[in-house]
């Protein structure tokens, strides 16, 4: 039997779809976040989010937010959990900074990220003279496990989790990513990798399982 790993903690029926495709799993978080102090208006006219820790971490707080733009599906969800209208939605940062610069180029944006967030977003927005302010909202820590067999299948869905999986274990046979900025990361490590075709972790699943399936 084929054992996949998951650098992130599954649902039950997540883990059921890969068991009942005959594939055995090991899911371990390999990172943790951590709401952090930060100050803001009350009111914001636009915002970025990249992630949905960023989004309940300014919900959380009862924010107002206007109009928001933001990466991933399960993002754009949890901004609507809160009532909020997503404005415009884009499937990494750089198709989100792109999407900025083509439509709204003229208005000022709060982004609220983390702590280690990653340099597309913020340079392709300064480079098109966009205004905007960055307010980091939460940190990002690496939890790695050591695993001693190679496993036949590690599923990531961020650059973090990449970047803590790979600082205690080695390359396995093949790596299944939530998006193209994380493939980027893998990228460094391996050119064995295979990328969701929708940023959604259930995307990611099936991914693995039609590969195995081959």
């Amino acid at each position: 039997m084929k054992t996949v790993l998951s650098t992130k903690k599954l649902t039950k029926s997540q883990k059921e779809h890969l068991l009942n495709a005959g594939l055995a799993v090991v899911d371990v978080d390999f990172i943790k976040t951590e709401v952090i102090d930060f100050e803001c208006e009350n009111t914001i006219e636009n915002a970025i989010f990249t992630s949905k820790n960023g989004v309940k971490a300014v919900f959380d707080k009862s924010i107002n937010i206007e109009n928001v733009c933001c990466v991933g599906k399960r993002t754009e969800q949890l901004i609507n959990d809160f009532g909020a209208k997503v404005q415009i939605f884009a499937e990494n940062a750089e198709k989100l900074s792109n999407a900025i610069i083509e439509n709204v180029s003229d208005k000022k944006f709060y982004y609220f990220c983390a702590e280690d967030r990653l340099d597309t977003l913020p340079n392709k927005l300064t480079e098109a003279n966009i205004s905007w302010k960055e307010i980091p909202v939460y940190k990002t820590q690496y939890t790695p496990k050591k695993y001693n067999q190679q496993f036949h299948g590690v599923l990531f869905y961020s650059p973090s989790g990449v970047e803590s999986f790979f600082s205690v274990n080695t390359m396995p046979e093949h790596s299944f990513c939530i998006g193209e900025t994380t493939a980027k990361a893998v990228k460094k490590y391996t050119k064995n990798y295979t990328v969701a075709t929708i940023t959604t972790v259930e995307n990611v699943l099936v991914k693995a399982i039609k590969y195995f399936k081959q």
